[in-house]
């Protein structure tokens, strides 16, 4: 990824959630803006867990937020199927669902997207409707923090060049900034 004449980083913490800004620009260049937010335990916390396996044994179960910060050992894999399914027991986290509202409302001149590790969206767009909320959910299907990064140099190439990324895990936030 390409960072123009000027470029600004912002990082700021929020109790547990990093956010992290960028802009890309040219001077004379329109600007075009997206807000990308993760959803677990950034947007909502819910009673899903990350089952650890070794020789096909469950040996422990992780949080979001545990996982986040895991460093699997050799022989480790991890097994999501608790993110297969309708959301169990979301609870938002208000202030970060303020801030999506907030981007929602600008929705007419930036693109707000919920960029999710689970491999549907459906579950997470069901939820938001319940709350009044019509939002973008894009699922990859990975927790390899390269994907999300992947996602927004994408959009970048696509002409974005004002993005705001918010996201819990340190991983996710320092891939996207790798690039």
């Amino acid at each position: 990824m390409e960072r123009n004449d000027q470029t600004k980083r912002y990082i700021e913490r929020r109790k547990n959630v990093k956010c992290i800004w960028f802009w890309w620009f040219k001077e004379n260049k329109k600007r075009k803006g997206i807000s990308v937010f993760d959803f677990d335990d950034t947007l909502a916390k819910t009673d899903a867990w990350i089952y650890v396996k070794k020789d096909g044994k469950e040996i422990k179960k992780l949080d979001p937020a545990e996982f986040a910060i895991y460093k699997a050992k050799p022989g480790e894999e991890f097994d999501f199927r608790d993110f297969d399914k309708m959301l169990r027991n979301p609870r938002i986290i208000k202030k970060n669902v303020d801030l999506l509202k907030k981007q929602l409302a600008k929705a007419h001149s930036r693109k707000v997207t919920i960029l999710t590790a689970r491999r549907l969206g459906f579950p997470i767009k069901h939820f938001f409707k319940t709350l009044g909320l019509d939002v973008y959910v894009v699922p990859i299907g990975s927790a390899d923090p390269e994907k999300k990064a992947d996602w927004i140099e994408a959009h970048v190439a696509k002409g974005y060049n004002k993005i705001y990324f918010m996201d819990d895990s340190v991983k996710n936030i320092k891939a996207v900034d790798r690039r």
